[in-house]
């Protein structure tokens, strides 16, 4: 079990062998609430509460959701997106408005004049909205240190290129600035569906108004290539065979790991409820990096048992691109997830900078000395990190001794 070294991600537009890649964000339907109307749906001095923090620095899911009911139909345990704002604001896909029968119109976030309203009930009371009801136009929010490096200023419209297993252009895409959190092109499931993508795929800015220069002033040329990350769900699958090729160049797998892998894949089923993961990495049709990663279903933990990026294509931030996607495979597919659990080798060359990666990330390193349990002892080689995914994850001895049952039981 080994975490390869690659270094923190870069986004220094001035290399040569960059990319600008932007993680896509699927907004499902949602609700915001201005405080008042929290109020009135789930009583008086209520405060929305954490559930999972997002992208957007500040904004996060709430454990709240509501009932959207309109003249035709309703859609129940509609997520409440906090914190509380100024309007009240319901987004729905095209295929919900179907669903309610509102004549939602394609609107900016907070263009709500002239959208029709809709009936919001919550646990303390109902509210008749009179307007509100929109689909979310595609926008991305762009960091501004990165939006001043590709030239471009709040507002601005860019065109958004996605290069999987369909090739979609989105144009006249909107510019949100944000001071902090991350970069991200946020679409509705619509069109995902329509592009075959998901939450943690990847898209870039492609624009004729953006240049790049160098420290000389010289323009400089921008890959236009993407990166696309695929399941490999059998062995004998072309992703499966490549991503061998690339552990064996990483880690120097010996014909005996290999063959170990191979039969984690086969015999899947036998973990249930336990599942065994691997993703690649693709650039065009080459593997360029593989993840293999655990689901502990009685702990409600991952655990990232490898990821590994090809030495060429390090410093370019696939690592920490990668390490999201397999988040949000996780959260789609487990939704009950808490935490991954992270492991790494404390004598290999360059462990400081594979342990600031994960800090990044926001893991925390796991003092496994606190735990009484000999079996819970790694020894000097080892090290573990946990990086919550939610607000309220625990991570106790109880939990640690299924984790430490569950490993035993499919490592």
């Amino acid at each position: 079990m080994s975490v390869s070294l690659y270094q923190l991600p870069t986004y220094d537009l001035k290399m040569d062998n960059n990319k600008w890649l932007v993680t896509i964000g699927i907004s499902r339907a949602h609700v915001h609430l201005s405080q008042q109307h929290v109020e009135e749906l789930f009583g008086q001095g209520y405060h929305l509460k954490v559930l999972r923090e997002l992208g957007q620095a500040g904004q996060f899911a709430c454990k709240e959701t509501v009932t959207v009911v309109g003249p035709k139909g309703v859609l129940q345990k509609v997520r409440i997106i906090g914190p509380a704002r100024a309007q009240t604001q319901v987004e729905l896909s095209r295929t919900d408005t179907f669903t309610v029968g509102i004549d939602a119109p394609y609107r900016n976030s907070g263009d709500l004049q002239g959208t029709p309203g809709c009936v919001l009930v919550g646990p303390e009371g109902m509210l008749i909205l009179e307007e509100g009801c929109m689909i979310a136009k595609a926008h991305i929010h762009l960091l501004a240190q990165e939006a001043k490096s590709l030239g471009l200023a709040d507002r601005d419209q860019v065109d958004i290129l996605i290069k999987g297993e369909k090739t979609v252009s989105y144009n006249d895409v909107l510019v949100r600035l944000v001071s902090a959190g991350m970069t991200e092109f946020h679409i509705d499931t619509d069109e995902a569906n329509a592009a075959g993508v998901d939450t943690g795929d990847l898209a870039l800015i492609k624009h004729k108004e953006i240049v790049i220069r160098d420290g000389l002033g010289n323009v400089r040329e921008v890959d236009a290539d993407n990166i696309r990350f695929v399941q490999s769900k059998s062995p004998q699958d072309r992703y499966f065979q490549e991503g061998m090729r690339v552990l064996r160049t990483v880690f120097e797998y010996s014909a005996s790991e290999q063959q170990e892998m191979t039969q984690k894949v086969l015999d899947n089923g036998k973990m249930v409820p336990n599942q065994y993961y691997i993703f690649m990495a693709m650039e065009k049709d080459t593997v360029i990096g593989v993840a293999c990663f655990y689901w502990m279903h009685r702990a409600c933990l991952a655990y990232l048992e490898h990821i590994c990026i090809l030495p060429e294509y390090r410093n370019r931030g696939i690592g920490s691109f990668f390490y999201h996607k397999i988040v949000s495979f996780l959260e789609k597919n487990h939704p009950e997830i808490e935490g991954m659990l992270l492991e790494v080798s404390q004598t290999r060359e360059g462990l400081d900078a594979r342990k600031h990666f994960f800090l990044n990330l926001g893991a925390i390193p796991v003092d496994t000395n606190f735990y009484p349990s000999d079996r819970l002892k790694l020894g000097q080689e080892l090290m573990l990190m946990f990086k919550p995914e939610m607000v309220d994850a625990r991570l106790n001895t109880v939990i640690m001794e299924k984790v430490l049952q569950t490993l035993v039981q499919i490592l």
